[in-house]
């Protein structure tokens, strides 16, 4: 009799436990392949919140263009609110992570050179991965190019890549060229570049030039891109350790020092700003300048006597550009993430992000179709030189994705700065930056 009813016991025991297990498996499996879902059509009109978002100006109209795209979003959402603010470049990479912390903010651009701070498991950004996985979603995720550069080396998805710009490029003087007699393979190698770059340089005249006023013209955009085509970054590929002590690196830093120190083929260090260097391009005064695509707004408004165009600069390792892209990310403070994914969807569309920079003069967008719309549309001369421009992607490589990525770059921009004046060679450039580099990585 005893042993009859431990027996149903026991089993009644199992049987609690089997259905237990079963459910809470499928329950975490449900919880784990959910996707977050598009809201239906029929309920856009019905969601509510609003998106407060922040970026820096790309114009001087961003205001406008803002606004234009409230107003476009409005239609399909009404009840949506949008607020935007503007963080000023130069200070933005406290004004961004004062933003991600504040809670003040529901979406929000931040530049790749930045992007690595934030992008990260356990870091400030929402996972963005469930919302685009979305399976309503996939035709336009699939139309939208870099999503490997939007994912850190850990696997977290933090941003939705929007724009790319090559951060420095050669735009050339080509009357300048062909009076010089310079072949038309001048910027294939670095020794083309640097007999060309004498051949010109007579008078007032310089043969090449590229920023020199620190941090205040983002001249790491130039000297950092010369970093990458030594085939080399701040750390090795498994970012134990400085990865710039190569041989690659000294050869091509002297490069830069011998153009600007021994060949003088340059304006002097510091002397003139990025507006003076652009002012005396403009000029007929240099024949190839390092620059990027927004150039092309103030050649337009006040158009040289002479033809120009973008070219790809070369390197002794590989040849690549510096490429920025940005990206729309969602802070993990936002009240409003539903809406603010909303915001990010419909600015992703080609006929809102071409839109609007068509209005900006040189930045490019991160879509493989452009739906029909054209880019730069107008054909002007101009207009030509930046569509020219996009093929420029296939040279792109973004900066190091790694959390550190600014501090060795303000920590080696006044070593940069010191080597090109003559003070310090490139070897004790190398040897010094690796010694503030390791040390940084230990703490």
């Amino acid at each position: 009799m005893f042993r009859r009813r431990f027996i149903r016991i026991v089993a009644l025991v199992f049987v609690f436990a089997l259905v237990f297990t079963i459910s809470f498996a499928r329950g975490g499996a449900e919880k784990k392949k959910a996707p977050k879902e598009a809201p239906p059509v029929e309920t856009k009109k019905d969601m509510k919140g609003t998106v407060r978002w922040y970026k820096g100006p790309f114009g001087p109209n961003e205001v406008e263009l803002q606004n234009n795209i409230a107003v476009e979003f409005n239609k399909e959402y009404p009840n949506i609110e949008v607020t935007f603010e503007m963080f000023d470049w130069h200070a933005q990479e406290a004004q961004i992570t004062a933003g991600l912390a504040g809670g003040a903010y529901d979406m929000i651009y931040i530049p790749e050179g930045m992007y690595p701070k934030f992008c990260y498991q356990g870091g400030p950004l929402e996972d963005l991965a469930p919302y685009v996985e979305d399976t309503t979603w996939q035709e336009e995720r699939n139309n939208v190019l870099y999503w490997e550069d939007a994912t850190s080396p850990d696997g977290f998805l933090g941003g939705v890549p929007n724009v790319w710009i090559p951060e420095s490029h050669f735009v050339a003087n080509l009357d300048l060229l062909e009076e010089a007699g310079i072949p038309d393979d001048w910027y294939t190698s670095m020794d083309k570049v640097r007999d060309a770059a004498i051949k010109m340089t007579k008078g007032d005249v310089y043969g090449i030039a590229w920023r020199t006023s620190g941090m205040a013209d983002v001249s790491h955009h130039d000297w950092y891109g010369y970093v990458l085509r030594s085939g080399v970054n701040f750390l090795n590929e498994d970012f134990t350790a400085c990865g710039l002590n190569k041989p690659e690196l000294v050869e091509t830093f002297q490069w830069l020092v011998d153009l600007q120190n021994k060949y003088k083929v340059t304006p002097r260090f510091g002397e003139y700003n990025w507006q003076g260097l652009r002012a005396l391009f403009q000029a007929g005064r240099i024949a190839i300048l390092h620059d990027e695509p927004l150039i092309v707004g103030g050649l337009k408004a006040n158009p040289p006597d002479f033809k120009y165009d973008f070219f790809p600069i070369p390197g002794n390792v590989k040849d690549v550009l510096l490429t920025f892209r940005g990206f729309y990310v969602i802070p993990k403070t936002s009240k409003n993430k539903e809406a603010a994914w909303e915001m990010i969807k419909f600015w992703v569309r080609p006929e809102h992000e071409v839109n609007y920079l068509n209005n900006t003069d040189g930045l490019y967008p991160a879509l493989k179709d452009l739906k029909g719309k054209t880019m730069f549309p107008g054909g002007t001369y101009g207009d030509e030189i930046l569509r020219k421009g996009m093929d420029l992607a296939k040279y792109g490589e973004g900066p190091l994705f790694h959390p550190q990525m600014l501090e060795f770059m303000n920590l080696v921009h006044p070593l940069t700065d010191a080597m090109l004046q003559g003070k310090i060679s490139p070897e004790e450039l190398i040897e010094q930056a690796c010694e503030q580099i390791n040390a940084k990585l230990k703490k």
